[in-house]
C-alpha cells in the first residue's frame, strides 16, 4: 500500500429527487449505531459493522484502496471497522450529500482541527464565513473538486503533518500545480481546506473551484500529478535519501559491468574464451565498429551493429552480479512509487531499461579498445616480381653551396 493517498472527484449539481435520495441514504449510513464508536476497543468487529461495511464497500469499490481499509483487513477489530466506516462515508459525503452540506461537514465534523468556529482555512488571513461559502459552493453553476490527502498517523507526527498549518502550507505551496491540473487559471482558482485529526489516518479535505463555471477539467493524469506534487514535497528528505543511494546502485552497476565487459574483451584476445556464442558476438561487433564511419556511438550505428550491441547486452545483464544489482535498483525504485501510488510498479529487463543506456556505449569503448598480441596477428608479406632488386636507399645529404 501507498503511504499518500489522494482521492479526487467532481461534484455535480443535484437535482430535488437525488437530493432526496442522498438524504434518505446518508441518515442510513449515519444513524447506525456502530457508525460513532470511537472506543479504542481491540474487540472483534461486530456483525451490524459487517453488514454496514459490505454495504458501503459494494457501493463505494474504491474504498478498498483507502489506509483504513487495509488496517481493518490485517486487523477486523471494532475500532478500525469504525474507522472504515466513518472515513467511506466521509470521503463520499459529496456524492450521498448535497454541496452545501458538503462544506459543512468539512468545517465542523468531529476530529477537525477548528480555526475559530470552524475548521475551514484558504491561501486568506481574512475570517471565512462558513454559511456563506456553503451557499456559494452549493449555487456555482460549475463544477467543484473535491480532494483528500490522507496519511498514516505515524508519519504524520513524525513529518508534522499533525496539525491545520503545516497541511495550509503545504496546500499554498502546490496551489498552483492544482491550478494547472484543474485546467484553471489561477486568477481564476477558489479553494478551502480542513484538517481532520482523525485517529489513525489524519487528512484535509479540499475543495476546489473556478469563478468562472465554464472553466475546469481533471483528467486521471492530472490526478496522479496532483498526488506526486504532494508526496514528493511531504517525503521529500526520504525520497532524496532513495535518490541518491539509487545513484549508488546505478553507477556500481555500470561499474561491474565494465569490469566484466573489459574482463571478456581480454580473454577473448588472449584466446582464453571458451563461450563460442559470446566470443562471436564481441569479434562480430569489433568488425563492425572497425568497418563504421563517423561516431561510434550507439544511437549513430547502423541497425544491424546496434543488434549486436543490444544482444551482447542481454546476455551480460544475465551475469548474477549484475543481475542482483539490477534488482537492488528496481527495489529502490518501488520505494519512490509506494509514497504515492498503489500500483504495482513493474519493470523492463536490464538490457531495455532506458536508465542504462550508458552500458550499451561502454561495450562499444571497450571493444573498440581491444588489442590482439603481435605474436598472432599474421601478416601477409606483398610478392615481389623476380626481376625486383633490393636496393638501399641512403639518407639524403644537402650539400653546402660552393662560391
Amino acid at each position: 500500500m501507498s503511504l499518500l493517498i489522494v482521492t479526487s472527484r467532481y461534484l455535480k449539481s443535484g437535482t430535488a429527487k437525488t437530493k432526496s435520495q442522498r438524504k434518505n441514504y446518508t441518515k442510513y449510513i449515519a444513524t447506525r449505531e456502530s457508525v460513532e464508536v470511537r472506543e479504542q476497543s481491540k474487540k472483534y468487529s461486530t456483525e451490524n459493522q459487517k453488514k454496514l461495511l459490505n454495504e458501503l464497500l459494494n457501493d463505494f469499490p474504491e474504498s478498498k484502496k483507502y489506509l483504513e481499509f487495509e488496517d481493518y483487513k490485517n486487523n477486523p477489530t471494532a475500532e478500525n471497522a469504525s474507522e472504515l466506516i466513518s472515513i467511506i462515508i466521509e470521503r463520499n459525503a459529496d456524492v450521498i450529500g448535497n454541496r452545501q452540506n458538503f462544506v459543512g461537514y468539512m468545517a465542523m465534523r468531529p476530529g477537525v482541527e477548528k480555526r475559530g468556529e470552524h475548521g475551514l482555512f484558504n491561501e486568506s488571513n481574512e475570517p471565512i464565513v462558513l454559511d456563506q461559502i456553503a451557499e456559494e459552493v452549493a449555487n456555482h453553476p460549475g463544477n467543484v473538486w473535491s480532494h483528500v490527502v490522507s496519511l498514516r498517523r505515524e508519519d504524520a507526527i513524525r513529518l508534522g503533518y499533525d496539525n491545520s498549518d503545516r497541511w495550509r502550507e503545504l496546500v499554498m505551496r502546490h496551489i498552483a500545480d492544482i491550478a494547472e491540473q484543474t485546467k484553471i487559471p489561477l486568477c481564476n482558482l477558489k479553494w478551502y481546506g480542513a484538517f481532520h485529526d482523525t485517529t489513525h489516518h489524519p487528512h484535509i479535505h479540499l475543495i476546489v473551484y473556478s469563478t468562472n463555471p465554464k472553466q475546469g477539467f481533471l483528467t486521471k493524469q492530472g490526478i496522479d500529478k496532483i498526488r506526486s506534487v504532494f508526496a514528493n514535497d511531504i517525503f521529500h528528505d526520504e525520497l532524496q535519501s532513495i535518490y541518491q543511494e539509487q545513484t549508488l546502485r546505478r553507477d556500481e552497476l555500470k561499474m561491474e559491468s565494465k569490469k566484466y565487459v573489459e574482463q571478456l574483451v581480454k580473454q577473448i584476445a588472449e584466446n582464453h574464451f571458451h563461450n563460442a556464442n559470446l566470443e562471436n558476438l564481441i569479434l562480430t561487433l569489433k568488425n563492425q565498429l572497425d568497418n563504421t564511419k563517423g561516431k561510434k556511438v550507439y544511437g549513430y550505428l547502423k541497425p544491424e551493429v546496434k543488434k549486436t550491441v543490444d544482444e551482447i547486452f542481454r546476455i551480460l545483464s544475465q551475469e548474477k552480479n549484475i543481475s542482483e544489482l539490477y534488482e537492488k535498483w528496481c527495489e529502490l525504485e518501488r520505494q519512490k512509487y509506494k509514497t504515492y501510488t498503489q500500483k504495482e510498479k513493474e519493470f523492463p529487463l536490464l538490457w531495455e531499461n532506458k536508465v542504462f543506456q550508458p552500458v550499451r556505449n561502454m561495450i562499444i569503448q571497450q571493444v573498440l579498445q581491444m588489442q590482439f598480441p603481435a605474436e598472432e596477428m599474421s601478416v601477409v608479406e606483398p610478392e615481389l616480381p623476380e626481376h625486383f632488386v633490393e636496393m638501399e636507399i641512403l639518407p639524403q645529404i644537402d650539400e653546402e653551396p660552393t662560391d
